[in-house]
């Protein structure tokens, strides 16, 4: 849960319902950056610092898995980047995904992993295009080593890369090669 820190969503009375305590409350920027709370930083933070984006580690791991696992599943991000802060799976949902619980927690197959990112959200929204590799789809394509992959950015840092990507094709044509980007205005927004 990633919100300003003088929000309700970080009121007191929620702490039960997000089932959470001061401590599960990390901070993210100055002069308290990468700092989790205790009660008394939690009141000053929230008098002083009300606009200050603060982390909620509300999901445990348990609960992450099973959702994972279940044949519905899919994986996608709804963060944020504002000013250059924001929860770092705005820069590296799928290259954590396919590393760190693919690869090295082996929650689901990667070919499961793989319809998880691509396939499955494609079919769900309508996208009939996308998230396959067929003569007539868009040609989204990108291109990774399964051994390699991992996230990189952090809480503190976003702009991290993850390792492991080859190359990324937006539409047919290329757009990152090996962390370089070489074209940035190949994607499109699809509205809803």
């Amino acid at each position: 849960h990633f919100q300003l820190v003088g929000t309700a969503s970080f009121d007191e009375e929620f702490f039960d319902e997000w089932g959470m305590d001061y401590g599960d409350i990390m901070l993210t920027d100055d002069p308290y950056r990468n700092m989790y709370c205790d009660k008394e930083l939690y009141d000053k933070v929230r008098a002083e610092y009300p606009n200050m984006l603060a982390v909620g580690f509300i999901m445990k791991d348990h609960e992450i898995v099973a959702a994972m696992q279940n044949r519905h599943g899919m994986i996608a991000s709804d963060a944020t980047i504002a000013n250059g802060k924001g929860h770092p799976r705005a820069a590296g949902t799928f290259p954590r995904f396919l590393g760190k619980y693919v690869r090295e927690e082996k929650v689901v197959p990667l070919i499961r992993g793989i319809e998880m990112i691509t396939l499955e959200p494609a079919k769900r929204l309508g996208l009939d295009k996308k998230g396959r590799i067929a003569l007539g789809a868009d040609a989204d394509i990108t291109v990774f080593d399964p051994d390699t992959i991992l996230d990189g950015a952090d809480f503190s840092t976003l702009d991290i890369k993850p390792t492991g990507i080859d190359y990324v094709f937006i539409g047919g044509k290329l757009a990152l090669d090996h962390n370089v980007t070489i074209n940035d205005r190949l994607g499109k927004y699809i509205p809803r």
